[in-house]
């Protein structure tokens, strides 16, 4: 029974990646970010705020009671939550969880921050798995695959079967070939599409951010795609936090069944407020939520180091031819 108790405490307490033997998805332990107040400097967007924020835009809107037209004006404050569950897939390298929109850099074991994307389509889904970083290019030219080439054939437009650098060049100025079949990291020149999922697989970055990111990213770097609607944690002082996103492909799920599970399989049932779970899991925020039970106390200490990276800083803007979009 001892030791029984003390495994378990060893899962809670370390984060132990339980989705790499197909048994259970990861209970994550690291929570970031939080509310605050921003000051608009300048005339902007409010999607563009809430992209470099890392916040979905229908979430700021909500919490700020703003209407139409979302114009920022200088001197306006908004308030900001964007506190977020980690996932900790990797201690370095890129871990990309489609649901979210979101990129998450880690490097010397640290979680360093996290970006804005766009993905693919429901009809044209980015493919999650573990891949690596195999080409990088600065002003790539874009060779179009011949089933984009198909596709503007079947829908009347001039077909197109490669774009130079440029203005023109959907790739932007920074591009990193990942080894999953035709998808790449790369700016865009539609940066008004980013935080949607509404490219041919790719995953594309806002240009002033992929071009932050992009001279710390090497070839060979880790590339984590995940898919994870609802991210679960429980931090080392033994609070609860669930984060509920869309469900953008519309995988087969059951979202109040899954914490369940979720809370049995890790024995913190009985840490959970239950009453707290189900609007969460309804509006899909993308905020994650302190669902600890009124009373629950501390976690037992114990002699372990969780493995879970650590967090430096947190700044939410955050030969081969070329197939891809």
């Amino acid at each position: 029974m001892i030791l029984r108790v003390w495994l378990i405490l060893m899962v809670l307490l370390a984060g132990v990646q339980l989705a790499a033997a197909d048994t259970a998805p990861p209970l994550y332990t690291q929570v970031a970010g939080g509310e605050q107040e921003i000051k608009v400097e300048k005339a902007t967007s409010l999607h563009r705020l809430a992209l470099v924020q890392g916040v979905r835009f229908v979430t700021v809107v909500r919490e700020n009671g703003l209407k139409k037209p979302y114009r920022l004006k200088p001197g306006a404050v908004i308030k900001i939550n964007n506190r977020h569950i980690v996932p900790t897939e990797l201690q370095n390298g890129l871990v990309i969880n489609l649901p979210e929109l979101r990129l998450y850099y880690f490097q010397n074991d640290a979680y360093q921050r996290r970006y804005a994307l766009a993905v693919g389509k429901p009809s044209w889904p980015t493919p999650t798995g573990t891949y690596s970083i195999c080409d990088k290019r600065k002003n790539p030219t874009w060779n179009v695959p011949p089933s984009i080439q198909e596709e503007m054939d079947e829908s009347g437009y001039e077909v197109i079967t490669k774009v130079p650098p440029g203005p023109k060049n959907p790739l932007g100025k920074y591009f990193m070939l990942t080894t999953a079949s035709g998808v790449a990291i790369h700016a865009t020149n539609r940066p008004w599409s980013v935080g949607y999922f509404v490219s041919h697989g790719c995953i594309r970055m806002l240009p002033n951010e992929i071009e932050q990111l992009f001279p710390q990213v090497k070839v060979g770097t880790p590339v984590k795609i995940i898919y994870r609607p609802i991210k679960l944690a429980l931090t080392p002082q033994g609070q609860v936090y669930l984060e509920a996103n869309p469900n953008i492909y519309g995988w087969e799920l059951k979202p109040l069944e899954w914490v369940k599970d979720m809370a049995e399989y890790y024995n913190i049932t009985d840490r959970i407020d239950w009453d707290k779970v189900p609007p969460i899991l309804k509006t899909k925020s993308g905020l994650a939520q302190d669902i600890t039970k009124a009373g629950a106390g501390p976690l037992p200490t114990a002699p372990i180091t969780s493995n879970a990276p650590k967090e430096v800083r947190l700044s939410p803007l955050q030969g081969q031819e070329v197939k891809v979009e």
